[in-house]
């Protein structure tokens, strides 16, 4: 998206980064993060990063602006911006309840709300991140005491370092990827520290991008995802969403990625000003 000559997870001359997974990385000139976002960016792409402390006050381009944790992974962080006629705050991917490896995140009042919605509908409710980790060690324990290794699929890059530290917790060791190491090896930088990685793990990690066949998983192999049977996710589901229009306030709402035209839908009919927006959308243009 576009506010003049700012892109906020996208590229621009100035532009704002909210966190370092693939599908949000942006060039330009200057890019704005948060430290964390900048060191994990960097274990994949190159970039002159401004690295921006939550809470302080910045300017981009001709804004005034502050950065406030969005809780999806380390690092992660949502923007908020003086305009000429108010303010706006962006999300970027965020969550409402607290993750063991992220920052616990924070939602500012604004006249103008840029919330995803990649749960954007009422059929994605997700248990408690707490709830989901009972039912993680669970599995884990039961494949454990059956004399099975246990094969956990995730996102190598926050989900990963997630669910390495929930295990971690209980005691139970861990046999990441190469790429989930390198990871975790900036989280250990900024306090997330593992002490249950060994070559001989109780539980194998994979990327969930590894080459399987869903049905023929065995009773040891669990999707950790929003979209897979552990429903341990990073992004908020519908009703964490609602509670961060509820905190937010704002009088217009901009809704983008993932669900972004049914839960526009549903706002207008639940009385908000809400509009469903392509991540290329000039926002400027629709504020003025």
């Amino acid at each position: 998206m576009m506010l003049r000559n700012i892109g906020l997870d996208s590229s621009a001359r100035f532009a704002f980064q909210s966190h370092a997974h693939t599908d949000h990385f942006v060039s330009g000139e200057v890019i704005f993060a948060t430290k964390a976002t900048k060191y994990l960016s960097h274990l994949r792409k190159g970039g002159f990063y401004r690295e921006v402390e939550f809470a302080k006050t910045f300017y981009i381009g001709d804004f005034k602006a502050k950065l406030y944790p969005a809780g999806h992974m380390l690092g992660s962080a949502g923007i908020k911006l003086w305009l000429e006629n108010g303010t706006l705050f962006y999300t970027g991917d965020t969550k409402w309840f607290k993750l063991r490896t992220a920052e616990k995140s924070r939602f500012p009042k604004a006249d103008v709300l840029i919330i995803e919605a990649t749960f954007g509908v009422p059929s994605f409710t997700f248990p408690s991140p707490r709830e989901a980790e009972k039912k993680l060690v669970a599995f884990v324990e039961e494949a454990l005491d059956r004399g099975k290794r246990p094969t956990l699929y995730v996102n190598q890059m926050g989900k990963a370092q997630e669910v390495m530290k929930i295990l971690d917790v209980h005691g139970i060791t861990v046999r990441p990827s190469r790429e989930m190491l390198k990871v975790a090896r900036v989280y250990s930088k900024f306090g997330v520290k593992f002490g249950n990685i060994t070559h001989e793990g109780d539980v194998v990690l994979r990327s969930y991008r590894s080459p399987k066949v869903e049905n023929s998983l065995s009773p040891w192999e669990l999707t950790v995802s929003g979209f897979g049977r552990l429903k341990l996710s990073n992004h908020a589901d519908f009703w964490e969403l609602m509670k961060i229009i509820e905190k937010v306030k704002p009088e217009r709402i901009f809704t983008v990625y993932g669900f972004s035209r049914e839960f526009s839908r549903i706002l207008t009919g639940l009385g908000y000003e809400a509009h469903p927006i392509d991540k290329d959308s000039d926002i400027y243009g629709l504020l003025f």
